[in-house]
This record gives structure tokens, C-alpha cells and sequence, in this order.
């Protein structure tokens, strides 16, 4: 038997070298993203169009009026607005075409392919408005003399305000891939100090039975292989509540094992949409903190109840253990460092949408997680 153990032993630490450093060549933030959205929808062409009005607003406001093609600022204001109009459509249009081919540069030369088809178009339909102001007969020749004024005009607004959007993408993306990668950084960290912890006291709880029950060292053993085979075939931080819970099971049958009748658990678990998700080991750090505070320190052991539902459109975790003697309850370190982690991890996904709150009332200790119903990448 200790031959098989230490086998089991063996395999399990060369699968997870194996697995960690995959993990380590493989981490990344996804750059499949680009900068520039996508003109293709609605909702962009929507916007496009109202800022083109905007600023056609604008320029009918600052323009002295009567002038050659004017007469009055309401004729200014139309004749101007379908003028920038066309620029600005005919620019995403352009955008929306290109964007399969842009997707595949660098970002910096796909900013540049932009920056001079955006300028290509102004001039394209800086020509169209000028034959067509002669073909309606506005104008005496489709080279008037102030041509070369009205192109190095129009062009350098074009090149000003196409400057500023590209740029004002292409810097938002930036940051927007800096944060992700703080944000998966600061999760590996946490991670990274939540697995060894759990580590730690799985292997105590075996060592512990070693000398005293061997059966039971062994199962141990073999329990804790599946709860690290469940956990490192998941490539997200996020897995579905039923795989979760599942590795708590599997910790709390640990637990059980070196506690033996001390420790009882009573779930209730409520009904999930398929989308809903949540941190992996979430339940195991606060399970923990139930055993530590309140099942060990009693000698007659005691009850955790566990409850996980869902209530609109969030995820509900109540967990509860009871609270023993004043003199009885050992501040430990332990268990500071999963609240606070977990609180930490919770604000690292979910922002400010996820809270924990703990209580005593009526002999127990109660924390109460709520968590946002998310897809499968929160």
C-alpha cells in the first residue's frame, strides 16, 4: 500500500508539473480583439451619422452667411449636413469593407491603412460635390478657383478629426488590454496563493491519518487526486456551479475523514441556468473557514448548512456553522486569509457587483455571498 501511494503520488506531481508549465507558456490576454470597432453594426453606423450632424452644426454656425452657395443658415446647415454626411458614411462603409483585411495587421499599420483611406474618401467625395455643384449648374467649372483651396481645406479638417478618433481607438484598446492583463495577473497572484494553501491542508489532513487509519490515508489520497485532476483540466478561472461544487464535496470528504463523526453537512442546493458560473474554489476556502471556526473547536463537532440559490438573475451562497464558546474561538490566520481573498477575487471579476457579508446571530456564523449570473467568460 504505501508502494500504490506513493505511485499515485508520482503521477499526480508530474501531471500537474506538466499542466502548470503548459499554463505558464499558454497565459496570455486574448488579442484577438481589434481597435476599431466594428462599422458593420447599426448602432455604429448610428453614431457615425449623428456625429457627422453634429459637427455639420457646427460648421454651418461658424460660416458667414450669404456666401456663394448660401443664402441662409437653414440652407447652410442641410446642404453641409448632407455634404459631411456622405464623408462620414461613406467612411464606414469603407471601415466595414476593409475590416476583415485590417483585423489582420499589426495595429500600428492597420491605424495607418485607416488613417489614409478615411483621407482617400474625403477627397473622393470632395471631387463628387464639386461636379456636382457644375452639373446643376452652382458653379461655372468642375475647376473652379478656389479648387485647390476647398480640397486642402476639407482635407485637413478630415485629417484633424480622423487623427483624433483612430487615435482616441487605438489608446482605448491599449488600455483596455493593459487592464486585462492586470486584472488576469492579479488572479493568477491570488490563485497562486489560494491552490498552495489548499495544498497544504489536504496534505496535513493525510498526514495526519497516515499513522492512524491507513485505509483512510489512502482514500484520501485518491480523493484529493480527483479534486486536482477536476481543477487543472479547466483552462478558465470560472467553471459551471455544479463542477464547484463537486470539488467542495470532494475537500469536505477530507474533512470528514480526519474529523469522522465531528463533521456533518447539510446542503441545499437550488436550480441553475446552464450560464451560471463562478471562481473555482470559491466554496472550499469558505467551507473551510466553517470547519476551522466553528467544527474544531468544539468537541462534539457540529453541522455546516449550505445553501446555494438563485434569486433574480443572481447567484445566492449562505453558509453557516455553529459558533462555539467565546473562549473557545481562535482567531485564525487561516481564515482571514480566505475571506479576505476571496473578497479580493470577487472584486477582481465582478467589480463592485459581487458582496460578502458575514454574521452571528443565534449561536452561528452565517456568510452570505451574492454573485452576478454570468456567461461563460464574466
Amino acid at each position: 500500500m504505501e508502494m500504490a501511494n506513493k505511485n499515485i503520488l508520482a503521477d499526480w506531481l508530474r501531471n500537474t508539473a506538466g499542466k502548470l508549465a503548459h499554463d505558464d507558456i499558454g497565459a496570455g490576454v486574448d488579442t484577438d480583439s481589434h481597435f476599431l470597432p466594428n462599422f458593420c453594426h447599426a448602432s455604429m453606423v448610428i453614431r457615425v451619422a449623428v456625429i457627422a450632424e453634429l459637427l455639420a452644426i457646427v460648421i454651418s454656425l461658424v460660416m458667414t452667411v450669404p456666401n456663394l452657395f448660401f443664402t441662409s443658415y437653414f440652407e447652410a446647415l442641410l446642404q453641409i449636413s448632407i455634404f459631411i454626411q456622405w464623408i462620414g458614411l461613406a467612411s464606414a462603409l469603407c471601415l466595414c469593407l476593409a475590416r476583415k483585411y485590417l483585423r489582420q495587421l499589426p495595429n500600428r499599420r492597420a491605424l495607418l491603412v485607416a488613417y489614409l483611406m478615411l483621407l482617400c474618401i474625403t477627397w473622393l467625395v470632395n471631387e463628387g460635390a464639386i461636379w456636382i455643384l457644375w452639373a446643376t449648374d452652382k458653379i461655372p467649372s468642375p475647376r473652379p478657383i478656389w479648387y485647390p483651396h476647398f480640397h486642402i481645406q476639407n482635407l485637413t479638417v478630415s485629417a484633424i478629426i480622423n487623427a483624433l478618433m483612430l487615435g482616441y481607438f487605438l489608446a482605448k484598446q491599449e488600455l483596455k488590454l493593459r487592464t486585462i492583463s492586470e486584472a488576469d495577473a492579479k488572479m493568477q497572484a491570488l490563485q497562486s496563493r489560494i491552490r498552495p494553501h489548499f495544498v497544504f491542508n489536504s496534505m496535513n489532513i493525510i498526514a495526519s491519518l497516515t499513522r492512524s487509519d491507513p485505509g483512510k490515508a489512502e482514500a484520501a489520497i485518491e480523493d484529493m487526486s480527483e479534486i486536482f485532476r477536476m481543477m487543472l483540466n479547466d483552462d478558465e478561472n470560472v467553471v459551471p456551479i455544479k463542477r464547484e461544487i463537486e470539488v467542495a464535496k470532494k475537500y469536505l470528504a477530507l474533512e470528514e475523514l480526519r474529523l469522522d463523526s465531528r463533521l456533518k453537512v447539510d446542503w441545499d442546493i437550488g436550480k441553475f441556468p446552464r450560464k451560471a458560473v463562478m471562481p473555482i474554489l470559491t466554496l472550499q476556502p469558505l467551507l473551510e473557514n466553517a470547519i476551522v471556526q466553528g467544527i474544531e473547536p468544539m468537541p462534539d463537532g457540529g453541522t455546516v448548512n449550505v445553501r446555494l440559490w438563485e434569486d433574480n438573475q443572481k447567484i445566492n451562497i449562505r453558509i453557516s456553522n455553529p459558533l462555539p464558546p467565546d473562549k473557545s474561538i481562535k482567531q485564525q490566520d487561516s481564515r482571514k486569509f480566505a475571506l479576505d481573498n476571496i473578497r479580493q477575487r470577487f472584486t477582481s471579476y465582478y467589480g463592485d457587483k459581487a458582496s460578502l457579508a458575514t454574521e452571528k446571530t443565534d449561536g452561528q456564523f452565517i456568510i452570505s455571498v451574492v454573485l452576478p449570473m454570468r456567461g461563460e467568460n464574466p
